[in-house]
């Protein structure tokens, strides 16, 4: 059983066309309004501490190679700053099979909330191109129903925050994946564990991912 290509089809509408990394060298202030209703981000799945003082929002998608490789920093990341929460913004942006994979991962989130970061790592390590075939295959393994998963993820909600997620990094300036924001202050382009720790260290000292 496959999802509606027609539902598939309809979120590539309002996607932006990127997928690799920037050449931006340096986070950079986004305007404030772009950023005051984020918790309330539709799709979002949010990771680690219950009432943060720092969060970090990645913005990636599962086609994305140096998605893969930032995937493997979240746990680590966790353990090492008790104060962080990671939020993880499904930016399909690489095609149909990104679409896809993306729609059921926003309906298992729906579904199992609890699971989401072994789902999240388990479906990176899938070789090839990660389409919605091998995410409700993931997603079965980590608990979902794969009638529910379907429904869900062809559904107006996961829709409406596909839309939105888009729509947002469009505003944002993410012409790339992955691409995170700070703050106030976005990049756009792959940071390894060691630049993302620094920027963590330096909204502690000053509230900016990089200390004047």
């Amino acid at each position: 059983m496959r999802l509606d290509r027609r539902a598939l089809l309809g979120g590539l509408a309002s996607l932006p066309l990127a997928g690799r990394p920037a050449g931006a060298n340096e986070f950079y202030p986004v305007p404030v309004e772009l950023i005051a209703d984020l918790d309330r981000l539709q799709g979002s799945v949010r990771l680690g501490a219950a009432q943060p003082d720092i969060t970090l929002y990645e913005f990636f998608d599962y086609n994305c190679g140096f998605c893969r490789r930032t995937a493997r920093d979240i746990r680590p990341l966790l353990e090492a700053n008790r104060d962080l929460a990671i939020v993880l913004v499904n930016y399909a942006v690489l095609g149909i099979p990104s679409i896809g994979a993306t729609r059921v991962a926003l309906a298992f989130s729906r579904q199992r909330a609890e699971r989401y970061l072994a789902f999240h790592e388990q479906l990176f390590q899938q070789r090839g191109v990660i389409g919605a075939e091998q995410a409700i295959a993931v997603a079965q393994r980590n608990g979902a129903e794969r009638a529910r998963l379907l429904a869900d993820a062809d559904s107006d909600p996961v829709t409406a925050a596909m839309r939105a997620a888009s729509r947002l990094g469009q505003q944002l300036g993410f012409v790339a994946t992955p691409s995170y924001l700070v703050g106030r202050d976005g990049f756009a382009g792959f940071l390894d564990r060691a630049a993302k720790q620094a920027a963590i260290d330096a909204f502690r000292r000053c509230e900016r991912a990089v200390c004047g």
